[in-house]
């Protein structure tokens, strides 16, 4: 048991693990929560091994070219409860937020591409074109226009998208 009274990498009935919430000198930090409980966010970041191997893949090549943490929001809960989204219930979907320019990480890390000062487009984009190298990523949603340029239309528009992707891998067993 980690100190805080959660095993150190909980799996559900479906086979999903939750994200291991604070390794050290990882290259990404967890955010979020469960319908607006604060502290609640590990109960939604249960992943299918296909999405923790995409994640730890892009966080070692995230790590080889900036310093910065990637944020990690919501996955799913476990054994793929409805919660908040009316998707992220196979542990296959995930929520990131856009890269910001002062290093800020946590729950008041948050920021819109709209938010310029603090907002890092291109580095957005390396971060992006990192998940979209791997075989495993079916889509990416983000509002971003100049990030769905810059990735071959590859990124797509979705509503709600301004200051957060939503990654999906394909499903496999």
């Amino acid at each position: 048991m980690a100190a805080s009274g959660v095993p150190i990498q909980p799996r559900d009935q479906l086979g999903r693990y939750m994200l291991p919430q604070a390794p050290e000198d990882a290259g990404y930090y967890v955010y979020g929560n469960v319908g607006g409980v604060p502290g609640t966010g590990h109960l939604a970041q249960y992943a299918h091994p296909n999405m923790l191997s995409v994640i730890f893949w892009v966080e070692r090549e995230w790590q080889a070219i900036d310093d910065r943490k990637f944020g990690i929001g919501n996955i799913s809960v476990a054994n793929g409860l409805k919660y908040d989204h009316h998707t992220h219930m196979k542990g296959i979907e995930m929520d990131i937020r856009p890269v910001r320019k002062d290093k800020m990480v946590g729950h008041a890390a948050r920021c819109s591409y709209m938010d310029t000062a603090v907002y890092d487009r291109e580095a957005t984009i390396k971060l992006v074109r990192l998940f979209l190298q791997h075989p495993m990523v079916r889509l990416i949603y983000f509002n971003d226009e100049k990030v769905q340029q810059a990735t071959g239309g590859r990124v797509k528009y979705w509503p709600d998208h301004n200051d957060h992707l939503h990654i999906e891998i394909w499903e496999r067993p």
